[in-house]
């Protein structure tokens, strides 16, 4: 809890000494997440992955199962460990276990960056998560430039060096693929509620075989742009409620119908 505060401090004083009406420093002009719905990353993309291990985003697609991608730099003093952290807290409480129900790629934009900083990172984040066999399907890659531009661009993670300060600028936020690597969802921030990750990933399992409860689930919750997040989408419940409202109002017609019809038959028979 004490590292988001210190971060959204930061983020206050920063704005505190920033008036309206001074132009946005041009490392921040082109920086954040820019959503590329329905995108498919490119295959024959090639990186590294903490092992030194020559590895192709194709290598992890294809499987059946939905990819959470996490972009990050190493070196990166507080937003990147803030994401990770989020992301690690809110998969922890999930039934779904990386390797077994989805796979998650955490990606470094720096091209400087190689295998001997990817280890530790990842040693440190499958100690927080504390899953046992989430060791071979969360893979830490590190990649050239070209690679790396081609990831982000496709993905709309936008980013930018600030050489005074040896630090990157760039958005906090989740990146889901569905099996063959089409983006179908983002979630923003720093911290990462289970409820949507959950529905994230079962939104990118397109083609995957889903249990009745999470077929229902889906049908429940709407993804909202508004409070970037899964919300229960009433309005599928007030559609099956209003037909189930005109059916009863149907058989209730009927039956008035048939009352109706009973009474004046039983008038003639007297008459």
């Amino acid at each position: 809890m004490i590292r988001p505060l210190f971060f959204v401090l930061f983020v206050l004083i920063s704005l505190l000494r920033v008036s309206p009406a001074d132009p946005i420093p041009l490392a921040l002009a082109d920086v954040g997440i820019e959503e590329h719905l329905g995108a498919r990353v490119d295959p024959s993309l090639s990186f590294r992955d903490e092992t030194g291990k020559a590895v192709s985003l194709g290598d992890y697609l294809n499987r059946g199962k939905p990819l959470l991608l996490n972009f990050a730099y190493f070196h990166c003093p507080m937003l990147c460990g803030l994401v990770q952290a989020g992301m690690v807290e809110g998969l922890k409480p999930l039934d779904w276990t990386p390797g077994k129900d989805y796979e998650i790629l955490t990606v470094s934009i720096d091209s400087r960056e190689g295998p001997e900083q990817a280890r530790p990172v990842k040693e440190h984040l499958l100690e927080e998560l504390g899953r046992p066999g989430a060791d071979s399907e969360w893979h830490v890659l590190t990649g050239d430039k070209k690679a790396i531009a081609s990831l982000t661009s496709t993905t709309g993670f936008k980013f930018s060096y600030m050489a005074d300060r040896n630090e990157f600028a760039h958005g906090a936020g989740l990146i889901f693929l569905s099996p063959d690597g089409k983006v179908s969802r983002y979630l923003y921030g720093v911290s990462f509620s289970p409820h949507d990750l959950r529905l994230a990933l079962l939104e990118a399992s397109e083609g995957k075989e889903l249990s009745l409860g999470n077929k229902l689930l889906l049908f429940c919750y709407h993804y909202d742009s508004n409070s970037k997040g899964y919300v229960l989408f009433a309005l599928k419940f007030m559609e099956a409620g209003g037909l189930f409202i005109l059916s009863l109002m149907a058989v209730f017609a009927v039956f008035i119908w048939r009352l109706e019809k009973k009474r004046k038959n039983w008038l003639a028979s007297r008459s």
